[in-house]
């Protein structure tokens, strides 16, 4: 390739990334009464990314009314899977939802796990333009998220039996690039998962070696916490704003009350008291007070509730070096011209902890303490995971293996309608069973009502008082 055509066709695809990049929203890119479908495989499957950007949604904008669905399937490529074609996951699996937005992630599978391979890339380029032009076709104005393939792990993985040049995230990356173009081309919004995760996995092998092979372990599925970079990823492109709060209180006066309103404001003996009612609740970041598996059970199993004495140094870790708080949950109080050296706070009654008049002055972030309002978030976490497996539950014990649909591998849902079984009993079986699925479906809205007023900030008495 000469120096002209390599210039231009790099010059080319500088402008369309930028393309796909303007397409970022100036303002949160989730609008009231949208409803969200996370399509994608196995590790969107594992639901924790979602679930976490549908807890922040609700924490955040506790008013805002939007649904969402995960309808990830282990094993999946464009083409569709074990669960059916791409014609019949989409025709099942999304449509019937109507989502305005559908992120779509895609391409671990699709690359299949050995050296670039042009025919293979040709398939999945030929299969994500399809599956791109079939939710355009079907959900008229629909806003489509593509998501870049989240990293193959730099752990040993002993089931790769052959090694190559740049790696299976070598081949990722190649896939990565074609979904810029796609995104840029279609004028479509692009996230990427595998830069920022990667990033972070470095960081920890120079900081903490022991903690970088938990952001991926095994190489291919995030562990709980390796998503909340995911859900990190896709919020900050959504334009995802990182305050909850900002107070400011200075001589008696409130100097600053950002999406809050400060009351009751007193001061006498040295402490100063008063009331806030906010318009958010920090983000309640799943794994940090508790133990969530890699693979959460499929049947029944409920989110773990937080021991917020307990910190998972693994999460931690990985909040750390991700900078979350920062980007993504800022409940900032600043306290100036206090007299002693050190004040106890309290909100509710519950002590918050001890701080120093030189800490308080210069601002804390609330987001890393145990409030009252952080326990209200968790709840609210708590309620997205039960709802979300509700669904799962309906979705892949009842509805898919009515319709003949298992996974290859033991231990999946199976349901035999032959050996005797006539054929009207058969579709007996198969209507019932779809009427329970609707039945179930059908109690996913009021749940989420639920946790929307779960969300609902109170009115929470804050106190400093002065350690004598």
């Amino acid at each position: 390739m000469t120096f002209t055509r390599w210039f231009s066709a790099s010059l080319l695809l500088a402008l369309l990334f930028a393309k796909a990049l303007a397409a970022a929203p100036s303002h949160f890119f989730l609008r009231n009464g949208d409803r969200v479908c996370f399509y994608g495989d196995s590790i969107t499957e594992q639901r924790f990314y979602a679930v976490a950007v549908e807890t922040y949604l609700i924490t955040r904008f506790p008013k805002l009314k939007v649904d969402f669905v995960d309808s990830g399937v282990a094993a999946d490529r464009v083409t569709g899977g074990w669960a059916g074609s791409i014609e019949v996951r989409l025709k099942r699996d999304v449509y019937p939802f109507k989502p305005t937005v559908v992120t779509i992630m895609l391409g671990m599978n699709d690359a299949s796990y050995r050296p670039f391979d042009a025919k293979i890339f040709d398939t999945y380029k030929k299969g994500y333009e399809h599956l791109v032009d079939a939710l355009q076709a079907h959900l008229p104005g629909v806003r489509i998220v593509i998501i870049g393939p989240s990293p193959f792990g730099p752990t040993p993985f002993v089931n790769i039996k052959h090694r190559f040049a740049g790696g299976y995230n070598g081949v990722l990356q190649r896939y990565d690039e074609f979904d810029k173009q796609l995104a840029a081309k279609d004028h479509l919004f692009y996230v990427d998962f595998n830069a920022p995760m990667l990033a972070v996995i470095k960081k920890l092998q120079a900081t903490e070696p022991q903690l970088a092979s938990q952001v991926i372990p095994g190489r291919i599925h995030p562990s709980a916490a390796g998503q909340l970079l995911m859900a990190e990823a896709l919020l900050k492109r959504w334009n995802a704003p990182a305050m909850v709060t900002k107070v400011a209180i200075s001589g008696g006066n409130v100097k600053v009350a950002d999406n809050t309103k400060v009351t009751n404001l007193q001061t006498a003996d040295g402490s100063i008291r008063w009331t806030q009612l906010d318009g958010s609740l920090p983000f309640p970041m799943l794994s940090l007070h508790a133990v969530w598996p890699q693979f959460p059970p499929e049947n029944g199993w409920q989110a773990p509730q937080p021991k917020f004495h307990f910190i998972n140094p693994t999460t931690e870790a990985i909040i750390h070096a991700g900078h979350l708080y920062r980007e993504l949950d800022q409940e900032h109080l600043q306290v100036a011209g206090l007299t002693a050296k050190r004040y106890t706070l309290s909100i509710n009654g519950q002590s918050v902890g001890a701080f120093s008049a030189a800490s308080l002055s210069g601002g804390i972030n609330l987001a890393r303490y145990r409030t009252p309002m952080l326990m209200q978030a968790y709840h609210v976490l708590a309620m997205a995971w039960n709802r979300t497996q509700v669904r799962f539950y309906a979705w892949r014990y009842i509805q898919l293996p009515i319709a003949g649909y298992s996974p290859p591998w033991s231990g999946g849902p199976k349901l035999i309608l032959f050996g005797g079984v006539g054929a009207a009993a058969r579709t007996i079986v198969r209507a019932d069973g779809e009427n329970l699925v609707h039945a179930i479906y059908a109690t996913l809205p009021d749940m989420l009502r639920a946790e929307r007023e779960a969300a609902t900030p109170l009115a929470d008495h804050y106190q400093l008082k002065p350690v004598k």
